[in-house]
C-alpha cells in the first residue's frame, strides 16, 4: 500500500475522530435560544432526520428525537470514535514504523493489546452507561452476590489493563529478540566460507583449525625439544608452552 493511501486513511481517521467529538461535546444543531444539542446519528443516516423534520417537531412539541443533550453517548458515537482513532493510529504507524518483520512475539503481543483495548472499549461504554436503558453503568452484585456500584466497567478495564501490559511487555520482548537477529545476521554476512561453521561465540584455536593452519609449519614456532635430543614439535603458540587445552596441556603441538 502506497504513501498516498496511508495518508488519504489518516485524514479519513481525524475527520471522523473531529466530527464525532465535535457532536458529542459542542453540537451541531442550534436551537432558537442558541442552546447547541448533539444530532442522534443512527437517526440521521437512516434518512429519517432533516433540518425541516427537526423544525417541524421543535414547532410542534418543542424538542425532536432527532436531537440529544451534549455529552449524551451512544454506541455509534463509540463505534465512530474507535473507527477514526484505529484508522489513524494505523496510518501512522505504517508512515513511520520500520520495515522489519515482525517476530511471532510481537504478534501474538500486538493482537492481546487489541483485544485489551476491545474490553476497554465495553468497559467505558459501561461505565457510561450505554449498555442500559437507563443509562445508569450495569452492578456487579449479581454476579459477585453483594452490591458493587460501578463495578462491572471497573472489572472490565481492570482485565483491559492487564492483558494490554502482557501484550506490552510480549512486543518488547519480541523487539529485542528481532533486533539482536537482525544484528547478528547483519555480522554473518561478513564471515568467510569457513567461519560459517563456527558456533557463534567462536575462540582462537576453533578458528585456527577450521582454516586448518595448523598444518603449516612456522620456524619460529619450531622448538628443539629438551636437551637429550627429543623430537622436533612446535611449542603451543595458545599457551606459550605451558600447557592449556588446546594442546592437551602438553604444552606442544608437534
Amino acid at each position: 500500500m502506497g504513501r498516498t493511501m496511508h495518508v488519504a486513511k489518516l485524514a479519513v481517521g481525524l475527520l471522523l475522530s473531529v466530527l464525532t467529538l465535535w457532536n458529542l461535546h459542542i453540537g451541531f444543531y442550534q436551537m432558537g435560544s442558541g442552546e447547541m444539542h448533539k444530532l442522534v446519528l443512527t437517526m440521521v443516516f437512516s434518512g429519517s432526520c432533516s433540518e425541516a423534520t427537526i423544525r417541524a417537531d421543535i414547532n410542534a412539541v418543542g424538542i425532536s428525537d432527532c436531537l440529544q443533550p451534549l455529552g449524551t453517548w451512544e454506541p455509534i458515537d463509540a463505534i465512530l470514535l474507535t473507527i477514526g482513532v484505529l484508522l489513524s493510529w494505523r496510518a501512522l504507524r505504517a508512515l513511520f514504523a520500520s520495515n522489519r518483520r515482525k517476530t511471532r512475539a510481537e504478534r501474538q503481543g500486538r493482537n492481546l493489546q487489541r483485544i485489551g483495548l476491545l474490553i476497554a472499549l465495553v468497559g467505558i461504554a459501561d461505565f457510561f452507561g450505554m449498555l442500559t436503558d437507563n443509562g445508569q453503568p450495569m452492578d456487579a452484585g449479581e454476579i459477585l452476590g453483594f452490591p458493587f456500584p460501578n463495578g462491572v466497567s471497573l472489572i472490565l478495564l481492570t482485565i483491559a489493563l492487564i492483558i494490554s501490559l502482557v501484550g506490552g511487555s510480549m512486543r518488547r520482548r519480541g523487539q529485542r529478540s528481532g533486533s539482536r537477529a537482525t544484528s547478528d545476521s547483519g555480522t554473518r554476512r561478513f564471515l568467510g566460507p569457513a567461519e560459517r561453521h563456527l558456533p557463534g561465540d567462536f575462540s582462537v584455536g576453533q578458528l585456527r583449525r577450521a582454516l586448518m593452519l595448523d598444518a603449516f609449519e612456522d620456524p619460529f614456532q619450531v622448538s628443539t625439544g629438551d636437551d637429550w635430543g627429543g623430537s622436533l614439535g612446535r611449542t603451543c603458540h595458545y599457551c606459550n608452552g605451558e600447557g592449556c587445552g588446546q594442546c592437551g596441556n602438553t604444552g606442544s603441538l608437534g
